[in-house]
């Protein structure tokens, strides 16, 4: 991991994962963006949230733990009414972003 990705990183307090295939067969996003991102998680320095946008098996990744958006981790592109999968995306983020506040703030 390079210096400026760790420095990246550091100011992020909520770092969405945008999951597909690509993302999961992407050299760069799997090795060295997500194993920074888990690292600020694990530390308490960041909250990450993996958004699930195609079918894959992100269920067998390292980030598998972390509660998953949309609802039920079903991915948005199998959503019928995809402005409903978002707003549910965006509501999750939203309560994820009040809690990272409450426990900052506490």
């Amino acid at each position: 991991m390079g210096s400026s990705d760790l420095q990246r990183n550091e100011n992020s307090q909520l770092i969405l994962l945008l999951v597909s295939i690509d993302f999961i067969n992407s050299k760069y996003c799997y090795e060295t963006e997500l194993e920074a991102a888990l690292e600020l998680h694990q530390k308490q320095k960041a909250r990450v949230i993996p958004v699930i946008l195609r079918s894959c098996l992100w269920n067998r990744t390292s980030f598998a733990k972390l509660q998953a958006l949309p609802r039920d981790a079903k991915p948005i592109s199998s959503w019928q009414d995809r402005d409903e999968a978002l707003t549910n995306v965006a509501d999750g983020v939203r309560q994820v972003a009040e809690e990272w506040l409450n426990i900052k703030s506490g």
